[in-house]
């Protein structure tokens, strides 16, 4: 395999959508088919076999699983989370066919354990990574792949078609953010913490320690704000606020390709 390209195993259960998938990642320059499959099981095994293979890499760090979200009766998230445990280094971008805000909290939530069961089912569950980008099926092409492969692979950063943004902002259309809770917004999307937002915001106690009692009020009127549901443990949804605050302040304004 070339170690200069990055490996891509595409899953998608209808054989005309995972024939083009394949083609698109073969018309790259910086991508290499890895393997391909459409079967939940099979991609498992699949995924084992390459970890196994790959001694210097059973995490199959830099790797990267583009998969369908609709798998028979299962389904590319639950799929990915398991593929994760398998391998930790991967990295794992959903395509749908229609964009949809609510089902991106999903694909970034952290709050599932082993083979999918929910945290507050399993006594011992620990919380395992979420997933790394939403992408949709329509834009589908060379350079799309390329571009979400080079966001979540090489920047280690997650992604999020901004047909999905766009379809947040016009649900927000006429709505606006207070000047307080913009400024917050804006500290979390540079990926500060509570304590170091209250101490830039100017959230002190009397001893002149952070006081983070006003942010988490802020960032609880950001998650209403912007539709993100879930557990105020999570910290996926962190990843999605930031994501949704910078299509509202017009950060994210790349354009999608012709």
């Amino acid at each position: 395999m070339d170690s200069t390209r990055i490996p891509v195993i595409i899953i998608d259960d209808t054989p005309v959508k995972l024939r083009g998938m394949c083609e698109c990642v073969k018309e790259t320059r910086s991508l290499q088919l890895a393997g391909q499959t459409g079967d939940v099981d099979a991609a498992l095994a699949l995924v084992e076999g390459f970890s196994q293979r790959q001694e210097q890499n059973t995490a199959l760090a830099g790797w990267l699983v583009v998969s369908d979200l609709r798998l028979g009766a299962s389904n590319g998230v639950v799929l990915g989370r398991s593929l994760l445990e398998v391998a930790p280094g991967l990295r794992i971008v959903i395509y749908t066919q229609e964009p949809g805000w609510t089902f991106a909290a999903e694909i970034f939530r952290q709050e599932y354990t082993r083979r999918g069961v929910p945290r507050a089912m399993h006594r011992h569950a620990t919380k395992t990574a979420g997933l790394h980008g939403y992408a949709l099926f329509c834009n589908m092409e060379p350079a799309y792949l390329e571009r979400i492969a080079e966001a979540v692979v090489m920047r280690k950063e997650t992604f999020i078609d901004p047909e999905v943004l766009d379809h947040l902002l016009r649900r927000l259309r006429g709505q606006r953010l207070t000047p307080r809770q913009e400024e917050c917004a804006l500290l979390i999307a540079r990926g500060l913490s509570n304590d170091e937002i209250a101490l830039q915001m100017g959230f002190l106690s009397s001893k002149g320690r952070s006081n983070i009692g006003p942010v988490e009020n802020l960032v609880s009127e950001l998650y209403t704000f912007f539709s993100i549901m879930g557990s105020p443990s999570d910290p996926g949804r962190r990843v999605l606020l930031a994501h949704a605050y910078e299509a509202y302040a017009g950060l994210r304004r790349e354009p999608l390709p012709e």
